[in-house]
């Protein structure tokens, strides 16, 4: 295989991996926190969107 190839298909899975672990943790956290708290959707969106803003700002560094 090319190295160049390679290197743009790590670069772009590990792209993809970190905004969905960044985004799927975030709402993890959130549904547990609903489950203590007994806000059943609240803390799993706010975390939600705080894990996309997150996930696609790390993208942003990775792609610079």
């Amino acid at each position: 295989m090319d190295k160049d190839l390679v290197k743009a298909l790590a670069m772009a899975t590990s792209a993809g991996l970190t905004l969905v672990f960044c985004i799927g943790g975030f709402i993890w956290i959130g549904y547990i926190l609903d489950g203590w708290f007994r806000t059943e959707p609240l803390c799993m969106i706010v975390f939600g969107l705080i894990g996309a803003i997150t996930g696609f700002y790390m993208l942003y560094k990775q792609v610079k």
